[in-house]
């Protein structure tokens, strides 16, 4: 429902009235940031296992680790103040090695690493001084086993944190509550191995595991160990599917990363081992207005990046961040938006009841328009959000009321009779649903009441970045279980 000042309503009612539009273009897609990353460091180093945490004080700190070849070293980094002109390439040798899995995880000036030897020590390095300084490392305990695939950390914003270890088909857990390390725990699920794990805490602690089920098939899960949030302070969630892949097929799925800069975003490598083989880092988020435990998230798109062990996001007050062992990238947090209203000479809106497109002109007599998508243009992209916020001249002012969203879909540069143009088309969210298509294959309900229907829709609309709202609905919606397969 729009509201409208006393002003706009008495406009409306008149029999004659001057329009008045306001045109906006944002770097959003679906109401979320579109994060437009910069590579700052193009380095050497050998990809393999990989950590990352931004303290307080905005510093950069990364661990890595060297391949087998190397005796599988562990190196840290503190960037302090870091940016386009910092020297990403210098590393401390910490003098462990035999290493298998790393994390690390911040929490104002306290910083930890984490990690797991091929002897199943688990180990930690703490700074109280956001990296500038760091103890001996200290024992935590021991693996079950030496076939560790993922290890993530996390801390409360109480000082309290969590270890997270994938050792072959469980997912351990180890808390220090109060500055003491208490016993470690499992998972109550039954899958194969797995390959990867990552976590961020808010509330509870909130992980997302790569591997396979118990038939073999690989999966990316979320999955939410309680602490008191939306899960019970000890209990495991549902494993819930985010990508699946079937066992024997060229897909499989490994090293998740997960942060909160905004909404959840992701980061996890699909391998594919077939014809043109390939290891590359894949993203996603989750749909604004969400919570994490509902797994509504948008179609994993592909980074530029060839990779098998994939980046790690974290992010401080006014950037994401994020690494590999040979690399670091950053994007602004901020929306940014372009008022185009003063140039609008023409614009276009067909509704129907299941698509709505847009067609905007604007002059480009003196070539303002002449680079979209790059500069001060950055925003006038393919993808972008346009807003249509319609009103009228009023006694007031121009004023308007909340309109219409709209992707940009095309743009074209015309001239015609001593005239230059520069239009822009675009599609409403009726549009992304007609345009996505589903890189994996989901199946529900088959032998078990698994989503209703109204939870399938919801994840539908997640995938082409659309949070499903419901303004009245039976109760058939939300007790009917079909057993249905995508794509």
């Amino acid at each position: 429902m729009r509201e409208l000042t006393s002003t706009l309503l008495s406009a409306q009612k008149q029999a004659t009235a001057v329009p008045y539009v306001k045109v906006e273009v944002a770097n959003r897609i679906a109401g979320v940031v579109r994060f437009d990353w910069s590579r700052l460091y193009d380095g050497t180093e050998d990809d393999y296992l990989h950590a990352l945490t931004l303290p307080g004080d905005d510093s950069l700190i990364r661990a890595r680790v060297t391949p087998p070849s190397d005796s599988q070293k562990l190196y840290r980094q503190r960037v302090s103040d870091p940016g386009p002109e910092s020297d990403f390439s210098q590393w401390t040798y910490t003098g462990q090695y035999n290493v298998v899995a790393v994390a690390a995880a911040s929490l104002g000036s306290e910083v930890s690493i984490f990690w797991i030897k091929t002897n199943r020590e688990i180990r930690r390095l703490k700074s109280a001084d956001n990296g500038q300084n760091w103890g001996s490392a200290e024992l935590i305990g021991y693996s079950p086993t030496t076939d560790i695939n993922g290890m993530a950390a996390a801390y409360k914003t109480n000082g309290d944190l969590a270890i997270f270890y994938a050792d072959q088909a469980t997912l351990h857990v180890r808390k220090n509550v109060g500055g003491q390390w208490q016993s470690p725990g499992a998972w109550d699920k039954s899958t194969g191995n797995l390959s990867g794990a990552a976590c961020v805490y808010d509330g509870d602690w909130n992980l997302l595991v790569t591997g396979q089920d118990a038939s073999g098939n690989y999966r990316l899960w979320s999955l939410v160990y309680g602490d008191g949030g939306d899960v019970e302070a000890g209990s495991w969630s549902e494993l819930k599917e985010i990508a699946a892949a079937p066992s024997g097929g060229d897909f499989e799925f490994r090293q998740a990363f997960l942060d909160k800069p905004d909404t959840y975003r992701c980061f996890f490598v699909e391998k594919f081992t077939g014809t043109e083989s390939y290891n590359r880092p894949f993203w996603s988020h989750s749909v604004p207005g969400t919570a994490f435990i509902d797994n509504l998230w948008r179609e994993p798109v592909p980074f530029n990046l060839s990779s098998g062990y994939g980046l790690a996001i974290a992010h401080d007050d006014n950037y994401a961040w994020l690494s590999s062992n040979d690399g670091v990238w950053r994007a602004g947090l901020a929306a940014e938006s372009l008022d185009l209203t003063v140039d609008v000479t023409g614009l276009k809106c067909d509704s129907t009841v299941n698509d709505g497109r847009l067609t905007v002109e604007l002059r480009n007599d003196d070539g303002r328009y002449a680079a979209p998508g790059e500069g001060d243009l950055g925003v006038l992209d393919i993808g972008s959000e346009i807003e249509v916020n319609p009103g009228y001249v009023t006694g007031a002012g121009n004023e308007y009321s909340t309109g219409t969203s709209y992707s940009i879909e095309a743009r074209e540069h015309t001239s015609s009779g001593g005239r230059a143009g520069f239009i822009l088309q675009g599609r409403d969210g009726w549009g992304a649903l007609e345009a996505w298509q589903a890189r994996y294959q989901f199946r529900w309900n088959r032998t078990s009441d698994d989503m209703s229907m109204k939870d399938i829709l919801a994840f539908i609309f997640a995938r082409a970045g659309l949070k499903l709202e419901m303004i009245s609905q039976s109760s058939t919606v939300t007790s009917f279980y079909p057993d249905i397969t995508l794509p």
